[in-house]
């Protein structure tokens, strides 16, 4: 660009000069020429150097550009990396909520299909009673979490027929109609040390039961307060439970009926694969005597269960009560070896009441071998019983044995096995009589009274 503006001013000047020349005819005149040229040249020169400015100034511009552009092509690509990055943590974070709110709750339950058979010789009307077939369902449900470093809460369901708290059963009846699913679990669990809890609410039983002992219904749930510790070999529980709540004018008796208990027992190694459970065991039914605290109302002799009753409205038939406290004691004993590679487990069980003057008395054992648990694993299991009348707050005792009833006697003989882990198939059969030393309405004494169950059971 530069050589084409220097020969144009030159020829333009050239030209110029020629014609001057030609024309002129003084040396004033070609002064005049001389200096017009001096400026035409002076002005080339500045052209070219403000056209090299320009120059300069637009490969700044060029290379501030490039810069600019650089600079917007690293900011988006860190944008980028910094959503994707901010993504990535967000994932990880609800993984580790998500984790963490997995690692405090855990959630089990257990379906059970049972089929049942029930021959009673009880008279009804002057007949015997009909045998009896039916089918049984129990589901149930329970979620425990861990709230804090030493604080467990549980909630669990159930399903139930009117609430009965010694059964977790619905018959299969009533052209399929829905099924009651009640509250069975709703309780805390405070580790206040190292060797003790405090549990509070609608809870498991939190006492120690040998074997298969039957003096208490396993799907019973307590309601009230319960303390345990574990130092050693040593353990033990104390608990104050609610049966009834009473109110009314100051004139009337409004004390609650309680229940409360103490256990004390030990866990004892036995050489090197064996073991020995020995325990204690009192409790005190309060506020009772001449009270109708049980499930079910107080209009029909039959919700005692057995126990000694009167009826402070016979023409009616609606106030019956209870003569006796219930003060019992119940020692107990579990001892646990191998025969070969299979368990084998020997249990006894025995009880008095220190209210009644008589038939206060209950005792059972048996044995168990083998364990129905992992993968194709089976267990053999029999038990004797014996339980007086009084010998029990009969609303508490097994539902199976002699129908629920207390004054009852007989053997339960077990078995079960398991295809896979979580699965068992189980049978058990009642063999046993009721009324054995108190007759019924109908005169009768040792009465037979047997049940056979089948159940399919899978758990989770």
């Amino acid at each position: 660009m530069k050589r084409l503006v220097l020969t144009v001013a030159l020829v333009t000047a050239l030209f110029s000069v020629s014609m001057g020349v030609q024309a002129a005819s003084r040396p004033s005149e070609l002064a005049e020429i001389r200096e017009q040229l001096e400026a035409l040249i002076q002005r080339v020169d500045r052209l070219e150097r403000e056209n090299n400015e320009l120059k300069s100034q637009n490969e700044a511009l060029r290379a501030a550009g490039e810069k600019l552009q650089a600079n917007d092509d690293y900011l988006k690509g860190e944008a980028r990396g910094l959503r994707k990055e901010s993504a990535q943590q967000a994932a990880e974070v609800a993984k580790t909520k998500g984790a963490e709110w997995a690692s405090k709750v855990a959630i089990t339950g257990d379906v059970r299909y049972r089929y049942e058979f029930v021959s009673d010789d009880t008279l009804s009307g002057g007949q015997r009673t009909a045998d009896r077939y039916r089918d049984r369902i129990r589901a149930r449900l329970a979620a425990t979490a861990k709230a804090t470093d030493n604080i467990v809460v549980g909630i669990g369901m159930t399903t139930t027929e009117n609430g009965d708290p010694r059964s977790s059963n619905q018959s299969l009846s009533n052209v399929f109609s829905k099924k009651t699913l009640d509250l069975d679990l709703a309780y805390f669990d405070w580790s206040f040390a190292s060797w003790g809890k405090l549990i509070g609410g609608k809870m498991k039983q939190p006492f120690v039961k040998p074997g298969q002992s039957l003096f208490w219904d396993n799907d019973i749930t307590p309601e009230g307060l319960a303390i345990g510790f574990q130092q050693g070999m040593f353990f033990g529980t104390a608990y104050n439970y609610w049966l009834t709540e009473q109110s009314g004018p100051e004139n009337t008796r409004t004390a609650d009926t309680m229940l409360h208990g103490l256990q004390v027992g030990m866990r004892m190694p036995v050489g090197s694969s064996s073991s020995l459970m020995l325990a204690a065991h009192y409790y005190d039914l309060s506020a009772a005597v001449g009270r109708s605290p049980f499930y079910g109302g107080s209009g029909n002799i039959d919700n005692a269960n057995g126990n000694t009753v009167v009826d402070l409205d016979p023409s009616a038939a609606t106030n019956v009560v209870l003569v006796y406290d219930y003060e019992v004691i119940n020692l107990s004993a579990e001892f646990n070896t191998l025969l070969g590679d299979l368990p084998f487990q020997v249990w006894a069980d025995a009880a008095q009441n220190q209210d009644a003057p008589a038939n206060d008395t209950a005792w059972s054992a048996g044995v168990l071998f083998g364990k129905a648990s992992n993968y194709r694993t089976w267990e053999l299991g029999a038990g004797y019983q014996v339980l007086e009348k009084d010998a029990f707050f009969a609303q508490l005792i097994d539902s199976d044995v002699g129908a629920g009833f207390s004054d009852n006697k007989g053997w339960v003989l077990r078995a079960a096995y398991a295809p896979v882990r979580n699965w068992t198939i189980n049978t058990t059969y009642y063999l046993t009589k009721r009324n054995v030393k108190v007759a019924n309405s109908s005169g009768q004494t040792d009465v037979d009274y047997d049940r056979l169950q089948l159940d399919f059971n899978v758990k989770f």
